[in-house]
């Protein structure tokens, strides 16, 4: 019999998502999150409250600027604690794939040393009268020639005037501005 009353109960109220609620019918402004809430999800406290619950278009101008004010500045504090919760959330994720990559670097690097021992060794087997040593120092000036030519060439490409339009924009601004208060 209890499970007919609440039945009824339950039939008799609408829910509180429901377009035929009250709160529907007289719509205040957003919840102070920001988010829209689910069906059934209680309702959070707001900070402050609207005055007395009124609806908002009951409220005075000053108050209605006020109101707005505050959703305002509580919209910019959770779009910074939102941007701050994914910047970590992003720069841990790089973290890992930075450590891995790290990994994978020195594995290629050391592939790539096995290879060049491999490389003297056949040299050494294949040219009759070359000694081991001999062809582990020919292998070594390639290497070492390869080596200072793309260190050369990725010199030369290196930024030379860090941030040159930020340094410029700020300069010009500067002479603006003691133009302007002269």
């Amino acid at each position: 019999m209890s499970n007919r009353n609440d039945e009824v109960k339950r039939s008799s109220q609408p829910p509180p998502s429901s377009p035929f609620s009250p709160r529907a019918a007289t719509p205040t402004l957003g919840s102070p999150s920001g988010s829209i809430l689910q069906p059934g999800e209680p309702r959070p406290r707001r900070e402050p409250p609207l005055p007395a619950g009124r609806p908002a278009r009951d409220l005075s101008t000053i108050a209605l600027i006020k109101e707005i004010t505050t959703e305002v500045a509580n919209l910019a504090k959770k779009q910074i604690e939102l941007a701050t919760t994914e910047l970590k959330a992003d720069l841990k994720a790089e973290a890992t794939v930075l450590g891995g990559l790290g990994v994978a670097a020195l594995a290629a690097v050391t592939t790539l040393n096995l290879l060049l021992v491999t490389v003297v060794l056949a040299l050494a087997r294949v040219m009759p009268g070359m000694r081991g040593w001999l062809a582990g120092l020919l292998v070594s000036a390639f290497m070492l020639l390869l080596t200072v030519s793309v260190g050369w060439f990725a010199w030369n490409k290196r930024v030379r005037s860090p941030m040159a339009r930020t340094r410029r924009t700020v300069k010009e601004d500067l002479e603006w501005s003691k133009e302007r208060l002269v």
